[in-house]
Parts: structure tokens; C-alpha cells; sequence
């Protein structure tokens, strides 16, 4: 999948510990998903190998943010 530019400058290096192929399987699996007012998709999936949330940002079609999202976790808990 194509990135922004702010993905590939800044998210990566923020969260390395976020595998490439988790942030596919959350888009290609959702546990849920939210449009954003700007348009913007969120896409939330649990990640049994690493026991938490990661929250995926689209923008465009394109990859925006992705990060560990605790409050998926209280809003979930644990699938």
C-alpha cells in the first residue's frame, strides 16, 4: 500500500515495534472502523502476538499513522 510522506519521515521511526504485516492484516480485517471529520480512516485490530490494539490511519488510500491505541483497549478489552 502507498504512505504519506509524514508516514515514512515520521511513523516508522516512532513505532518500529509496529510490524508491517499487522498494519495490513488490521486493513484488511478490522475488528472496527471510523471516518474521521477530515476524512480520514481508522481501522482497529488486536494483535494476539504483541497482546494490544494498534490503530491504522488512511488517508487518501494511503498509509497516514499507525500506533498502539490504549483506549482501544479499554473500549474492547481483550477479544
Amino acid at each position: 500500500m502507498e504512505t504519506t510522506e509524514y508516514y515514512e519521515d515520521q511513523v516508522r521511526e516512532k513505532h518500529p515495534d509496529i510490524m508491517d504485516k499487522w498494519v495490513e492484516r488490521v486493513i484488511a480485517n478490522p475488528y472496527h472502523t471510523e471516518t474521521q471529520s477530515d476524512g480520514r480512516i481508522r481501522y482497529y485490530g488486536y494483535i494476539e502476538e504483541a497482546g494490544k490494539w494498534v490503530r491504522v490511519i488512511v488517508e487518501n488510500g494511503k498509509l497516514h499513522n499507525r500506533f498502539f491505541d490504549r483506549q482501544a483497549l479499554r473500549r474492547w478489552g481483550t477479544p
